[in-house]
């Protein structure tokens, strides 16, 4: 698998599949953290697409718990977030060092960001 989507909202995570895949990759996508770390355990992905808020595991535990258990999957996420104004989310997402992009996210602008992952471009 090339890109790995972990979002809780269905109708974000079937969006990104498909700009994803028109785009040439193949895509696997989980709608929580506690399932993207069982994905990490049998599958290395270019890029992982992770939204913050989530149920069970949020991106920012999920983002701790993957520098510690799979360090070279850390460096490959990009962020998404509708939250991207409040100071904890901003404050995490400067913290991470990773890219984001802010929900609603436009899909020519989705595809670009995981590509520059990809190329390890950020």
């Amino acid at each position: 698998m090339d890109v790995l989507i972990v979002d809780d909202e269905d109708h974000i995570r079937k969006g990104f599949q498909r700009a994803l895949e028109r785009a040439g990759f193949m895509v696997h996508t989980v709608d929580n953290g506690l399932a993207a770390l069982a994905q990490l355990q049998d599958h290395e992905y270019r890029a992982i697409v992770c939204d913050v808020g989530m149920p069970f595991l949020k991106g920012n535990n999920l983002f701790s718990e993957m520098k510690a258990m799979f360090p070279d999957a850390a460096r490959r996420v990009l962020f998404v977030t509708g939250w991207a104004d409040r100071d904890d989310i901003k404050a995490f997402l400067e913290q991470s060092g990773q890219p984001f992009l802010a929900k609603p996210v436009d899909f020519t602008t989705l595809v670009a960001a995981v590509r520059r992952v990809v190329e390890g471009r950020g």
